[in-house]
């Protein structure tokens, strides 16, 4: 029993030292491609809502002021080429996203439009101690965030209706913006990683709301979501 336990110990020993070995290498030139669970919770901030350009006019018509928005979960997708042993480029990329709009004050709790969106980011990112399993990471980077798939919900439909308003299209700037990410690669062999992270993505746009007699809402958002990821990795 002695002799399959030490057996055992041994083998142990040197999976880990190989594994180790391994992660210590150079990555100069590795790509690593990762995929999971990506979450956008929105930290948004509205101007007051204008109807014809007029904030005063929306509230006395509408009785809301401003719009917020839920967050969603989707397949998130990550791939960075790796400049040198500390220093990458990473590429963001998910399924779209889509998140409802709703108002406050007395259309509190309604969905008033639903929106989808990509927001591919390239980062540049700096790995610290590359030469363990645990390997944080911080990385700088530009999103550009793309809306579409637009549109008023039935029931704000109905509620715009009754103030004359019909034949209500949305539109949504596309954003241009920084990012800011911070996050944690373990290796668990030399491919494969489990990565966890968290960025701020800056994102502002402008919702707009046309109606069919020329009338029209608007209001200036920024949405300026935290990314949470949870993923898996392969490097090769």
């Amino acid at each position: 029993m002695n002799r399959m336990v030490s057996i055992a110990t041994t083998m142990v020993i040197s999976t880990l030292l190989f594994s180790t070995h391994q992660v210590m290498a150079g990555d100069k030139g590795k790509w690593t491609v990762r995929a999971g669970v990506t979450t956008v919770e929105p930290r948004e901030s509205s101007d007051q809502l204008a109807l014809n350009g007029s904030r005063t006019d929306f509230i006395n018509a509408v009785g809301t002021e401003k719009l917020g928005l839920d967050r969603d979960s989707q397949l998130g997708l990550t791939i960075e080429y790796r400049l040198s042993d500390h220093w990458g480029i990473e590429l963001l990329a998910a399924s779209p996203f889509e998140h409802t709009a709703t108002g406050t004050g007395a259309l509190a709790g309604v969905n008033i439009a639903n929106a989808k969106q990509l927001p591919p980011t390239l980062s540049t990112v700096y790995h610290f101690n590359v030469e363990n399993s645990f390997q944080p990471y911080v990385a700088l980077g530009l999103n550009y965030t793309l809306f579409f798939s637009e549109g008023t919900t039935t029931e704000a439909d109905n509620i715009f209706a009754t103030l004359g308003l019909t034949g209500a299209s949305v539109d949504l700037d596309n954003s241009w913006g920084l990012s800011a990410q911070a996050g944690l690669d373990y290796q668990i062999n030399e491919h494969w990683s489990l990565n966890v992270s968290a960025r701020w993505i800056d994102i502002d746009t402008k919702a707009t709301i046309r109606f069919d007699n020329g009338s029209k809402i608007s209001a200036d958002i920024e949405i300026d979501p935290i990314v949470y990821s949870l993923m898996a990795g392969y490097s090769f």
